[in-house]
């Protein structure tokens, strides 16, 4: 159930992840945080899956870290756009174009929210990635915790946007104002700080656990943006796995930061769910799916060699490590084209292609990250807990969202299958930004002003 469809195909993508975590990984972790009334029905639907309670694991420790961080986050916008940085960076590592302006409604102006977009297509892209954005407002809802929508308002000039606020240059009547952001913007801001919220919290976990994240493409998207600025990898590490190494011609690749922090390889698959889904013809056989072929002998060597990258960064400098991996990498990249090969979904755009890109953090450059609890091990804990007691660094996943939107919607009559179960809330209310074409952002009309 959804509250709005404009988000499916961010979650085909999600549920993209999810497949590839079956195929090229021994174990899936996850944190029992869902629903209360119905978090015994998806511990049952996953009995794959090992999920670990908050409390018992000392999680609640790092949720309340994680909630101290998000709310020290103050949301700004001026000139139609967010200038705090958490925000801004996380828009543009998204490569999406929000902005707010003037919109005339019952004579009087009111803050509303946009996609800068020139065309149909982007405008779809778009809305589809700030419907995500909105949906983890539902999230914290369903989640029974409150977030804030508070937001400072600035016009382009600088000027503070309060009560009896008028709008410079307006065209219509006196350029009264309604001197605060609209519901749909104090929505956006409070989804915004949820999101922050649990891409600090995973992360966080992540550092706890020694374990590789696979999160939510949202959230993946704010994690690169968060580690990158709090281990002092720089805004524009974050920024070259997004723009080039997600999307380089180049099969699969290792990419070492100068820093020594951190290594980045990357490999590319073919949509398995796709494919997975014209196999079975029924996304809800998907799952069991994928795991009848993981033991096929292509993902039992693909996870053999994944491991031994992770024991070469776990056990070496990364410098060091960098010639074995490069080799290794070389051979996953052989073994990717076989399996690009015997999975790849034929479409009328060849066989539709998506990167994964592993982000190795090093222990070093985690201990910039807020400090985690200790293990308790006097309580019965899972076997893999027993390997935690040597510190090292964690694994972060990312895919480039808006290369893989233009993907999910090449996919034809998979998409079609992979969307067909969702069923959409018809009372729930559901944000959509309108469209505001570039040549016209910063104009006058009779309708709108700028910001």
């Amino acid at each position: 159930m959804t509250k709005s469809k404009d988000s499916v195909d961010t979650d085909i993508v999600a549920f993209e992840n999810y497949i590839q975590a079956i195929l090229f990984y021994d174990r899936l972790v996850a944190v029992d945080d869902y629903i209360p009334a119905h978090r015994d029905a998806r511990i049952a639907s996953f009995p794959d899956i090992t999920f670990l309670n908050t409390t018992e694991y000392n999680l609640d420790e790092i949720e309340a870290t994680a909630t101290e961080r998000a709310n020290q986050l103050r949301p700004k916008l001026q000139g139609g756009e967010f200038v705090n940085d958490d925000f801004r960076k996380l828009i543009e590592l998204l490569q999406t174009h929000i902005v707010c302006t003037w919109d005339i409604s019952s004579s009087v102006y009111h803050l509303t929210l946009k996609n800068l977009s020139d065309n149909q297509q982007d405008f779809e892209k778009y809305g589809n990635i700030a419907a995500s954005i909105f949906a983890e407002l539902g999230d914290a809802s369903d989640a029974g915790r409150r977030t804030s929508g508070n937001v400072e308002l600035l016009d382009r000039y600088g000027n503070p946007i309060v009560k009896g606020y008028k709008v410079p240059g307006a065209k219509w009547g006196n350029g009264e104002s309604s001197g605060e952001a609209s519901g749909a913007i104090k929505a956006f801001v409070a989804s915004l700080v949820w999101l922050a919220n649990r891409s600090i919290f995973y992360s966080l976990t992540a550092k706890y656990l020694q374990a590789d994240t696979f999160l939510y493409p949202i959230r993946q998207a704010y994690q690169q943006s968060y580690i990158s600025q709090t281990c002092h990898y720089g805004f524009d590490y974050a920024k070259h796995i997004v723009e080039h190494f997600s999307t380089s011609l180049s099969t699969d690749l290792i990419d070492i930061h100068n820093g020594g922090l951190t290594a980045s390889t990357s490999t590319s698959l073919p949509v398995f769910s796709a494919w997975l889904a014209k196999e079975t013809g029924d996304p809800a056989h998907i799952v069991q799916a994928a795991y009848n072929i993981r033991n096929n002998s292509e993902f039992v060597e693909a996870r053999e060699k994944m491991r031994e990258v992770r024991r070469l960064f776990d056990e070496h400098d990364i410098a060091d490590a960098n010639r074995a991996v490069s080799a290794i990498i070389q051979d996953i990249g052989k073994a990717s084209n076989d399996i690009r090969i015997k999975y790849g979904l034929q479409t009328r755009q060849g066989v539709p292609v998506t990167k994964l890109v592993h982000v190795y953090n090093t222990y070093a450059a985690l201990n910039s990250l807020p400090k985690v609890p200790g293990y308790n091990f006097k309580v019965k804990v899972p076997e893999f807990f027993y390997n935690l007691k040597q510190p090292r660094g964690f694994r972060s996943v990312y895919r480039n969202l808006t290369h893989d939107l233009s993907t999910v919607w090449s996919l034809g009559e998979a998409r079609d299958i992979l969307g067909s179960r969702i069923l959409e809330d018809k009372r729930a209310r559901a944000y959509s930004p309108k469209q505001e074409e570039p040549r016209h952002r910063n104009a006058h009309s009779p309708f709108k002003s700028p910001m």
